[in-house]
């Protein structure tokens, strides 16, 4: 029996607020705010949008949580004449960690007020850019809060909710899988699907003797999805009279496509959810693997294998 995943899940159990909370991790933890811009007139001297007077810049990170604090603002670049020389151009844009997907540019002018958005920057490569963006067009305020969380606790909320679906043997929420076998059982024994709760089965096909991969009429089987925080695992049954297809002799020979997992993200068992918590506030707090101290570590974060173990399907 082989297993081989289709398509990951679009969400996970627990949010980056919730665990921002559970771990009381505040803004000063996220990802950092980004370092000076370089501003200077155009080299080559062009009409341009901005205003005559003073323009100063800074930056932000974006990641896909939030966005950081403003940065710090760089010197000021002076426009006599917008109709001789109106564009500033920007370089060494800030690049961000690996959490970074964008960086916004705020511009403030005449050094009053406060800094505007002046464009946003979709990826984390490019230096360079040229403002040319009149002071009526600029957008929002910067932000003086920084939103993002700590670069790696995306990371770990995935890894946290793997973890919990290899203890459990479960799916948490909503994913397609293929489990792949030689043959099919015999007579009328049941073919179980692993990864409970199951929730559909997407198909069933085979190769047949002459080597055609078939798809095995639905018509032809039922589906035992039982459903449920405990929910053992799924399976699929001939239906009555009816024999399960006569594969080639081959290995993997039968495949069967299925859809497993509580669904939603706010139907996942509570206690699933604060043990992916205690995990991942464990890999907070601990950021090396580390070894005994004062004899006094686990395997894991005490309880979370308490929480766990109930759900398992064995």
């Amino acid at each position: 029996m082989a297993l081989s995943l289709v398509t990951a899940p679009t969400t996970e159990p627990v949010t980056v607020s919730e665990v921002k909370s559970h771990c009381k991790i505040t803004s000063s933890d996220g990802e950092p705010a980004p370092t000076l811009i370089t501003a200077a007139l155009a080299a080559v001297p062009i009409a341009g949008n901005l205003e005559n007077g003073t323009h100063r810049y800074l930056a932000t990170f974006v990641t896909a949580d939030g966005e950081t604090d403003a940065g710090l603002a760089c010197a000021a670049v002076t426009v006599t004449d917008k109709t001789a020389n109106g564009k500033i151009e920007l370089s060494a844009i800030p690049l961000g960690g690996s959490a970074v997907t964008a960086r916004k540019i705020y511009r403030q002018f005449n050094s009053t007020g406060t800094f505007k958005l002046q464009s946003t920057i979709s990826n984390n490569t490019a230096t360079t850019a040229t403002d040319n963006v009149a002071n009526a067009s600029l957008g929002a305020d910067a932000p003086t809060t920084n939103t993002t969380s700590d670069p790696e606790l995306l990371s770990w909320i995935t890894a946290a909710r793997q973890y919990c679906e290899t203890f459990t043997h479960r799916a948490l929420v909503s994913q397609t899988w293929d489990l792949a076998q030689d043959v099919f059982p015999n007579g009328f024994e049941s073919l179980w699907i692993p990864k409970p709760p199951l929730v559909s089965v997407t198909s069933v096909s085979y190769v047949d003797q002459p080597g055609v991969t078939q798809t095995w009429s639905a018509s032809l089987y039922t589906v035992d999805a039982p459903a449920g925080p405990w929910a053992r695992q799924g399976r699929i049954v001939p239906t009555y009279l009816q024999i399960y297809p006569v594969t080639r002799a081959i290995e993997n020979a039968v495949t069967v496509r299925f859809v497993a997992g509580y669904g939603a993200a706010a139907s996942v068992p509570a206690p699933i959810k604060v043990a992916m918590k205690l995990l991942i506030g464990h890999w907070w707090v601990n950021r090396e693997a580390g070894a005994l101290v004062r004899a006094s570590a686990d395997i894991l974060p005490f309880g979370v294998v308490e929480l766990l173990y109930p759900f398992k399907a064995f």
